[in-house]
């Protein structure tokens, strides 16, 4: 039925768009196959076709010169809400969004805004009965970037890491909030006194999703399978050797000290691998993921991500028992652009504009910051430190928050917010701006600022702002999906993006060693090979105050050295209504669907979170 329901709105589209429901127009048959770009007797067979199921009314001309008679009777504006419901409802979303960029021409209102509305109510948490006797809770919300890898050996983005922590398991898990380390999938680790050997014991009765039993053998391989070129190879770089002592027992050699390397165990980069799976078809494990965590892969295509809850987990299975994840295509006109879509989805839109005193409101600041780096290895203006500096001091960060707005809320100095961010004062001044451009030599070159699928908005403020004094800034939208791509990151003389700080020590080690990361990738050689080597001694240090000091020294370095320009922090919020429980962010600024559960009694189709 879709592809006939597709045919009638391109046949209306192009020979009645102005026509009334059920008023006749003239036709000819040669006119339906031009709509159709097919042949004559095609078109003959999608006419019958339609007059069947009562779609239009053709009444043939009879003898030459005598046109036929085409009618529509299937109203436009509700056979396109109609046909984007059944989309959706299969999951099918971006093509639900392709329908009405194809067949509806007119700006806003209508339909759209029936469809939105429809959506509202779509999204969210729910009760399914429809799949037997026992109730079904679902949750479904929209994404406005797809996932780039759901590999833990290829991990570039906070989501990608979420969606990732969902399907597998480490090792040990760490607590962001209070700093603890707990039993994963190894129940107990032993630490030599020089922190050089990690020697780890498996739990029993931990599975995969395909139902074979964790060994030691599997953590080897997931950690061997990092080296090389991956992008978490940064992560195993001290590793000097792994010994297999037992079916459930290993023991992990260092090179060097590191005093956080349980905190690396416990990432989603070393997160376990199946070896078997792997080994047998790794392009296929990666397209349909096997692993051990709460929730298990069920679909993952260009429109949506589903999850199912397993049942056999080893800490207790999900409260949730399905989480459809759509992905909503990139570049969709402001119309559909609902900023309280952006992580998780509510019921009621006027609940969540004025919520009642019963909901439970949780705001934070985002672990990270918008920032943009200055590419050193490449020549240009930039290559001028009194150029960068200039830059610095004409933000006017304040203003860039006032007038674009949303959740930005107080300007950056570094990567993370203290309890001094809502007080400190901006850094601006313009005189000694254009005074250090004359010193620079810039002579009105452009400057090319590389977004990769978001950040549009503030990239193009900044670009206005430097444009009041005369510095020429272009930018330049590349694909999320090449993130990482050497060549896209040499090519750009800056790239804004947005670093998200949630593990401290471990996420800043990761920005100066990650291959394709950003600011390791544009820090000039000097100056990377100087912040590697202060790592390098912090990591050995058994006093957590101290490597704290050597990483704010590296951050105040690079920024005092304009290599980088910190912008601004945002705002991290949620709306819970009260009969949605476990709601809480996680140090990705997410939430752990597993925690998740909908109060015993609460209607089937309760408002739930937004962030």
């Amino acid at each position: 039925m879709n592809a006939l329901l597709d045919k009638y709105l391109m046949i209306l589209n192009k020979l009645g768009p102005n026509s009334e429901t059920g008023a006749e127009i003239e036709a000819t048959t040669e006119e339906v196959a031009g709509a159709l770009y097919c042949t004559t007797r095609n078109a003959k067979l999608v006419i019958r076709k339609l007059a069947d199921e009562g779609l239009i009314r053709w009444r043939a001309g009879r003898g030459r010169g005598n046109a036929s008679r085409l009618a529509f009777l299937a109203e436009k504006d509700d056979l396109l809400l109609d046909y984007a419901q059944r989309l959706s409802s299969k999951g099918e979303y971006k093509q639900a969004f392709e329908l009405f960029q194809a067949y509806d021409a007119r700006d806003g209102g209508g339909v759209h805004e029936k469809y939105l509305q429809w959506l509202n109510g779509h999204f969210g948490y729910s009760v399914d009965s429809s799949e037997g006797n026992e109730a079904v809770d679902i949750l479904r919300f929209p994404v406005y970037y797809p996932i780039l890898s759901l590999d833990p050996a290829e991990i570039y983005c906070a989501f990608d890491a979420h969606i990732i922590r969902q399907l597998y398991d480490s090792l040990i898990h760490y607590d962001y909030s209070s700093d603890r380390v707990s039993p994963g999938l190894a129940h107990a680790w032993d630490i030599n006194e020089d922190w050089t050997e990690f020697t780890l014991y498996l739990r029993k009765g931990a599975r995969f999703h395909n139902g074979r039993e964790i060994s030691s053998e599997d953590v080897n391989f997931s950690l061997e399978r990092l080296r090389g070129s991956r992008a978490m190879s940064w992560m195993v770089r001290g590793v000097t050797e792994i010994e297999l002592l037992g079916p459930r027992s290993l023991r992990i050699r260092l090179a060097r000290p590191n005093r956080i390397f349980h905190r690396y165990l416990s990432s989603a980069g070393m997160s376990i691998v199946p070896h078997d799976l792997v080994e047998k078809d790794e392009r296929f494990f990666i397209d349909r993921p096997v692993g051990s965590g709460p929730f298990r892969l069920n679909k993952w295509t260009a429109d949506r991500l589903e999850l199912s809850s397993n049942k056999d987990y080893y800490l207790g299975r999900a409260h949730l028992d399905r989480v459809v994840i759509a992905f909503m295509p990139e570049g969709l006109p402001s119309k559909y652009s609902f900023s309280n879509w952006r992580r998780f989805l509510f019921d009621d839109t006027s609940s969540v504009e004025e919520p009642g005193p019963e909901w439970t409101v949780m705001e934070e600041l985002d672990k990270g910051c918008l920032m943009m780096t200055w590419n050193l290895r490449k020549p240009g203006p930039h290559q001028s430190s009194a150029f960068r500096k200039a830059v610095d001091l004409l933000l006017n960060r304040r203003k860039m928050i006032e007038e674009v707005g949303g959740n930005r809320v107080y300007p950056a100095r570094g990567y993370t917010p203290t309890e001094r961010t809502p007080v400190m004062e901006d850094v601006l001044d313009e005189e000694e701006a254009k005074r250090l451009l004359r010193e620079s030599g810039y002579d009105g070159e452009t400057i090319t600022l590389s977004i990769y699928g978001m950040h549009g908005a503030d990239a193009e403020w900044l670009s206005r702002r430097l444009a009041e004094f005369d510095v020429r800034l272009t930018v330049r939208k590349d694909a999320k999906t090449k993130i990482g791509d050497p060549a896209l990151i040499a090519s750009a003389d800056c790239i804004m993006f947005e670093v998200v700080i949630a593990r401290d020590e471990v996420c800043e080690v990761e920005n100066y060693f990650q291959e394709g990361n950003f600011i390791k990738e544009s820090l000039g050689a000097d100056a990377l090979a100087w912040v590697q080597g202060q790592v390098e001694d912090a990591l050995g240090s058994d006093s957590a105050k101290e490597r704290t000091a050597v990483f704010r020294r590296i951050e105040d370095k690079i920024r005092d050295d304009n290599e980088v320009l910190f912008i601004l922090h945002k705002k991290l919020g949620t709306l819970a209504h009260p009969t949605v429980k476990g709601v809480e962010l996680n140090y990705l600024g997410w939430m752990d669907f597993k925690d998740i559960w909908l109060e015993p009694g609460a209607s089937s189709r309760s408002p739930s979170v937004t962030l």
